[in-house]
């Protein structure tokens, strides 16, 4: 059993006995289970009021029996003494586990981690916007400068409102960049585009659903906000704003309705009109 302590103010003394035991004879008459019997006795002797029948006995009638143990007199030599108690040991009816932050987060990261059905390569932590570590990944198409004066803009205005926000300019490959924020499990990504030039419109990603919006870029905090806090869904915003759909370099354009097909190239997946059939 584990023991618990509880400390004793002010220290008192007490009673207990001290032990000498004939190892020899203890190993005789018990074998193996000699530390038994001399853990047990030793567990007695640290009150003198638990040991004290234990040493009438052996005084008055040379043995004892102990929990199926014959202990005779020559086995054991006690001295009454005292000690200065500074904390006391006990076995606890009910012993409270270790539960720290490093399970909750194992949990946390156990739970969330996923792969997409496409490729199993593409890895997702789909955390839950309210605890997710960072909220928002803002992204320019290309490096025009006109663009990143945007991201930076965009991403400056989150922060404020205390929405940690993840910028990359690199020059990978928009897909590649959205595959980064989906692996470090950011729940939206906000993409300034050409258009965003144009009318002031960016595009925003759901993680889980890839489903992107274009929105006015000075709604995007608020939007992103209110989903955080669980005062609006993804699935309302989806339908307060028109869905659009990327091309093969990035670039959003308006969702439709006519039939496409997934075509597979070296350069990966890309979604094409379908033939007509007429």
């Amino acid at each position: 059993p584990m023991p618990a302590t509880k400390k004793v103010a002010p220290p008192q003394e007490i009673e207990l006995a001290k032990l000498k035991f004939n190892r020899k004879l203890l190993g005789q008459a018990f074998k193996a289970d000699q530390r038994v019997v001399s853990g047990m006795l030793e567990g007695m002797a640290e009150n003198w009021e638990d040991f004290e029948p234990v040493a009438t006995a052996l005084e008055t009638e040379g043995k004892i029996t102990l929990d199926g143990f014959e202990i005779t007199k020559d086995m054991v030599t006690w001295t009454k003494t005292t000690k200065k108690v500074h904390e006391i040991k006990f076995t606890p009816s009910v012993i409270e586990p270790s539960f720290g932050m490093g399970r909750i987060l194992y949990s946390l990261l156990e739970h969330s981690f996923d792969q997409r059905e496409e490729d199993e390569q593409r890895c997702v932590m789909k955390f839950n916007p309210q605890v997710a570590p960072e909220k928002c990944a803002v992204l320019p198409i290309s490096s025009n400068p006109e663009c990143n004066v945007v991201v930076d803009a965009i991403a400056q205005d989150l922060m404020e409102s205390d929405l940690a926000t993840r910028v990359d300019k690199s020059s990978a490959a928009l897909g590649r960049r959205y595959a980064r924020a989906d692996e470090l499990g950011l729940p939206f990504a906000v993409t300034v585009d050409f258009q965003t030039l144009v009318d002031g419109t960016v595009t925003m990603r759901e993680r889980d659903s890839m489903k992107q919006i274009r929105l006015p870029k000075d709604e995007v905090t608020t939007l992103i906000f209110m989903i955080v806090h669980n005062k609006m869904t993804w699935e309302k915003a989806a339908a307060k704003y028109p869905e659009v759909q990327s091309t093969e370099d990035g670039e959003a354009v308006a969702a439709t309705e006519e039939p496409t097909v997934i075509e597979t190239t070296s350069r990966g997946a890309l979604r094409r009109p379908a033939p007509s059939i007429l």
